[in-house]
């Protein structure tokens, strides 16, 4: 099978499996907010600020250097699956003795057992993740799929019955936890049939591996504690209930992003690594992965934005109405977010890990500074309308740092790439609001959540075919192509 063909199975088990996530982690989102209270959340946001930087420290960037080097060899892989397996079980102990010094920072008594349990995240995923790099790097996404579809079913179950039962924030402790180990042993089943490890290790199979690793697990950290330094100054001065109102905004528009990124990277980073030395044809294809991120992030951001009104007290009930002005502040910064998620897979194909630690670097000064003036001049949407201004700051950093770099200039079709997108989302906008004017002059009343979506769907695919039929062409051509291979 060539290249392309993978490419594009692996971006069909890659959809696939990103689409039915997002279903069940909004339906989790759903049937778990109305069973929990922001307090619920707030305690989780505490839990996943320290977890998340330590899980990123387990992995020691070796992932992303496997899938860089095409002279891999056994030997390589069982020495690196050991230390992986020892980084990740030392890491878990020292999160699990800093328990009570989180609950101290956080001057709440409630998280020690919490963290405890979480700091299990940190060594279960260990055991499969190695086993997912290498289907990864094969473009054998259907069996990374599968798994993962399992595992999430796994974790919406758990966090519902946990909910249900009354287990407060250990529902969602158990949530994560569930999916993991799910996770993890399915991808030893079928990983260990075809890689599996033995009892080799030795430094000099590590040459070259950690190298490229402490580059990418220090922005991998520093992206992480940049990602939560929200949580941390909000749960530190407003306390767990203020923090969840944030963070159930801040998981609801994240979420595409958060699911959009593994999709770009597990598809674009094996890809650009083929024709890495090839800058022109590096370029073009850069380019387009943008433009497509943009199709996918526009509608769903915008859509937010117009419909959260009446979105939240419809799907999460009236407990949550405090989050509507932050989900509809953060949805313009995470849209913005999005369209810089290319730039990591870029880096890594290119063997930049330096590259993009360095970046990160600059981003942390941007978004510290950032952070911590609108937490103290509004709090939580203060911090929202910071996390606005960030994400300009980045884009713009982004191209003059990262992407004029590595394929040369290319700003006009760089944003060129975008336009488009943009525009027909603006007129599904101007659409939606103009339904909305109607019902209310014809009944007196607001449309309600199912109106204004279906509406806001029918606007953009009219716009999307009036102006952009090239498009939907391609897309035709592209289906016809895979059906051809298949």
């Amino acid at each position: 099978m060539s290249l392309k063909a993978k490419g594009i199975n692996a971006a069909k088990w890659s959809g696939m499996s990103t689409i039915f996530q997002i279903i069940v982690q909004l339906l989790q989102l759903i049937l778990v907010s109305r069973l929990l209270g922001p307090t619920d959340y707030g305690l989780m946001g505490m839990v996943m600020v320290v977890v998340a930087a330590a899980v990123n420290l387990t992995d020691m960037g070796i992932s992303n250097a496997i899938i860089h080097r095409q002279d891999v060899n056994r030997n390589h892989l069982s020495s690196l699956y050991i230390l992986n397996l020892a980084m990740s079980a030392f890491i878990t102990l020292i999160i699990f003795l800093s328990a009570p010094i989180v609950a101290a920072f956080y001057n709440e008594p409630r998280l020690v057992n919490p963290v405890r349990w979480m700091s299990l995240l940190c060594l279960i995923p260990a055991f499969g993740q190695q086993f997912e790099v290498l289907f990864r790097k094969e473009l054998k996404f259907n069996n990374i799929s599968k798994i993962q579809i399992a595992a999430y079913v796994a974790g919406f179950l758990i966090a519902f019955i946990g909910a249900y039962a009354g287990m407060g924030v250990y529902a969602l402790v158990g949530s994560y936890l569930g999916n993991a180990l799910v996770k993890s042993v399915g991808l030893m089943f079928l990983g260990w049939r075809t890689w599996p490890p033995t009892l080799h290790f030795a430094r000099k199979d590590l040459k070259g591996y950690l190298s490229f690793g402490v580059y990418q697990m220090s922005s991998n950290v520093l992206q992480s504690f940049m990602s939560n330094l929200d949580y941390i100054i909000l749960g530190r001065l407003y306390g767990a209930q203020a923090l969840g109102y944030y963070s159930f905004a801040f998981q609801l528009c994240i979420m595409p992003v958060q699911k959009l990124s593994p999709l770009v990277s597990t598809v674009s980073l094996p890809i650009f690594a083929k024709i890495q030395d090839r800058i022109d044809e590096l370029r073009g294809v850069y380019v387009k992965v943008v433009g497509w991120v943009s199709y996918l992030n526009a509608p769903i951001y915008l859509g937010i934005i117009v419909t959260a009104p009446v979105l939240v007290p419809f799907v999460f009930g009236e407990k949550w109405l405090p989050s509507t002005l932050i989900i509809q502040i953060l949805s313009v910064a995470m849209l913005i977010r999005a369209l810089i998620l290319p730039i990591q897979p870029l880096l890594q194909a290119k063997g930049r890990a330096d590259v993009y630690f360095r970046y990160t670097l600059i981003g942390m000064c941007v978004q510290i500074p950032g952070l911590f003036i609108g937490a103290f001049a509004g709090g939580a949407i203060g911090v929202s309308i910071a996390f606005i201004v960030i994400q300009l700051a980045l884009f713009a950093i982004q191209y003059s740092y990262a992407v004029k770099r590595m394929v040369g200039s290319c700003l006009a079709p760089y944003l060129k790439s975008m336009l488009p997108a943009m525009v027909y989302g603006l007129i599904m906008v101007v659409g939606v609001f103009a339904v909305d004017r109607l019902f209310f002059l014809l009944m007196g009343q607001h449309a309600n959540f199912i109106v204004q979506v279906v509406c806001g769907v029918i606007f953009y695919a009219a716009a999307i075919f009036i102006f952009n039929r090239s498009l939907i062409q391609n897309l035709r051509d592209m289906l016809i192509r895979k059906n051809k291979l298949a």
